[in-house]
Order: structure tokens, then sequence, then C-alpha cells
């Protein structure tokens, strides 16, 4: 697309929010139009690996395999719809499942660049060879989050039900640095019980790793395509959830103390203190005011909108040519309301889209 066509398009015509007078640089434009800002496309459920902290590799509890997924030129409109919505540089998430197993995503991460966004993919690494490498590099996606949770190989590969995984995940990270220049390649590593000991040992490899930006760490929640449980950590997936609390609470503040000399560690402070207050009072919210998902946008696999995958789907990307009349309708409104009241720990909230409390900021 040349740089003539898209500047033709920054015209009223193209953006009809600017003919009726909103400004996508307002944060809210009115009551109900609150302006995205986090975005996830789930753009597939399919995934190679085992991981034992997520499912999607069994068949979708939630989603039937006859439904069908929306096509690259849905995609394309969804994406030309939110453009006229949000900021400059807004970055546009692609998750899964393994993104690469998608059939155009290439194609479509080059449409969102062409449009202005910052695009950011969650893999696990095992599928980035060179030719993906350099897929990505001619797509122009701006950074890629690899998920890595333990220098122990073994360790790495019985997480994630696969072995090679690890190594290949070694591979991908050169395959990245040499083929596809540019892309900032970062990690994303869980605190889980089998590796909490070891995790300090992974994140100076990390901070000495020439290639690697930096590092976004997480907590652990209840493993994806499982139905809902209360009190998951004490259940059938407590495996996963540190048992010494006094010592995974020792290492948050560790990671705290070197995220503030200046470690390649991604998380704001307040954002590791809600961690460590998680893993101390799993049930306990662990902000002061209500959760900011209401700001939030999620699409599934097979085009469904929810604002937070938590409440109501509010519409399909696939039944619409006007993203306004999704995000902006009485349903979304409904559903803002009830994410603003609800006090649940989600994966979403503390390890994807962590918004500080105003006492929190800039400590």
């Amino acid at each position: 697309m040349s740089n003539e066509f898209m500047k033709s398009q920054v015209n009223n015509n193209y953006y009809p929010a600017k003919a009726a007078g909103i400004d996508a640089n307002d944060e809210v434009i009115d009551n109900n139009m609150v302006k995205p800002e986090f975005v996830c496309l789930g753009i597939t459920d399919s995934c190679m690996l085992r991981c034992k902290m997520c499912y999607k590799w069994e068949e979708d509890i939630f989603i039937k395999k006859t439904q069908q997924v929306p096509t690259i030129e849905q995609y394309k409109n969804f994406l030309k719809g939110l453009r006229q919505l949000v900021n400059d540089n807004f970055v546009v998430n692609f998750g899964g499942g393994e993104p690469l197993l998608f059939d155009g995503i290439f194609e479509i991460i080059a449409y969102a660049v062409q449009l202005g966004f910052r695009t950011n993919l969650n893999s696990n690494g095992f599928l980035i060879n060179k030719d993906n490498a350099i897929h990505f590099y001619e797509a122009g996606l701006h950074d890629i989050k690899l998920s890595l949770d333990s220098l122990d190989k073994k360790m790495h590969d019985y997480l994630r039900g696969v072995n090679g995984v690890y190594d290949q995940l070694m591979r991908a990270i050169d395959n990245l640095a040499r083929y596809a220049p540019g892309i900032e390649i970062s990690l994303i590593s869980v605190v889980y019980e089998h590796n909490y000991r070891e995790f300090i040992k992974l994140i100076e490899w990390i901070n000495r790793h020439e290639k690697i930006k930096h590092v976004l760490i997480m907590a652990p929640m209840q493993p994806n395509n499982t139905y809902p449980e209360n009190r998951w950590w004490k259940g059938k997936y407590s495996f996963l959830w540190p048992k010494d609390t006094r010592a995974v609470s020792s290492l948050m503040d560790e990671l705290i103390e070197m995220k503030k000399q200046g470690y390649k560690i991604n998380n704001t402070i307040g954002q590791l203190r809600a961690a460590k207050d998680y893993f101390i009072y799993p049930e306990k919210f662990v902000k002061k005011t209500h959760c900011n998902m209401y700001k939030a946008v999620h699409v599934s696999s097979i085009g469904q909108v929810y604002i937070c995958f938590n409440y109501e789907i509010i519409g399909n990307i696939k039944n619409t040519d006007d993203m306004r009349n999704i995000l902006y309708s009485d349903k979304a409104r409904e559903v803002r309301d009830k994410i603003k009241n609800c006090k649940k720990n989600c994966h979403f909230l503390i390890n994807c889209f962590f918004e500080e409390d105003s006492n929190d900021k800039g400590h």
C-alpha cells in the first residue's frame, strides 16, 4: 500500500468520527464511548504444544469446531474500523493458541502496520524458523513476545509438554535477531511452583542477553480452556501455584529491587507489587480502585467481540461494517458497568493490561 494511498485515507470520509467532531485522541468520547486502550486478537485457539498451564490443545470447551472463523478481509475490516477510534501508535496484540498456525497471519499484520498500528505477537517460538522470521520482518511486525519459563531445558519442556521446545525457542531468538532485524524480541516468564526457586537466575540471564529487549513477568492463573473454578489454586491445578508464600513474597521483593536497579523487567513496580499481593492473598482484589478492563477489547478466534472474556459477548466482527455499533452499544455499556464492579484477579487484569491506581504511579 503506497504512502499516497495512506495519506488520502486520513480524512473525514475514512475517519467518520472526525467528521462528527470526535477527536481520536480524547480518552472518553461520551459516557459510553470509552476509547479502547488494549486490544487482543485471539486469532486462533490451535496449538501444537501440550502446556501444563494451558489446554488450548484440547477440544475447545467454549467454541464449536463447526463455527466459522473470520476471513482475512473481515479482520482487515475490523482493524480499519478500530483505527478511527484509537490513538496513534496504538498496539494491536495477536495471541492464541499459537498465532503462526493461522493462515494469513502475516497479511493481517502487514495490513495493521499499513494502518499505522504498532503490532505485537505472542508466540511459543516453536515455528519461528528462518522463513517465518523473514515473513515477520517483511510484514513489519514491531515486537514479539516469546514464552520462556526456565533455563533448565527439561523443566521448560516439561511445562510446555513437548520435548525440544526449549532448543527451538533458542533457535527462534537467533532466527529473529538474524533475519528480522529491528523487531524487538522480548520474553514472557511466569512464576510457578516449578520454577520460582531459579527465577532470579532466569532474570539475570535475560538481563545479560543482548538480543532480548526485556521480560514481562506474569503470575499463574487457572489454565486456559478449563471450566472456571473458585479457589483454583487449591484444586486440581494447584500444582502450578507456589506453595511457600514467604519464599515467593521474597522473590517478588527481589524482582522489585531489580526493576529499580534498571534490570530489563517490563513490568511497572506497581504491577509487581500487585502480583506479590496476589500470591499472598489470591482472593483479595489487588487494586484499590475498580478494574480497568472496561477499556479493553478482545476478539475470539471465531470473531466474537468481548470487552472482557469474563463477561458477555457484545458482537462479532463478521457481522458489522462499523465497530462503533458494537463497542458503543447498550450491551457494551452494560458490560462496562459490570466490569467496573468486578473484583476478580484475572489474567487480563494482573498480567495483560494492568493499570496502576493513581497513588501508585511513578513509584
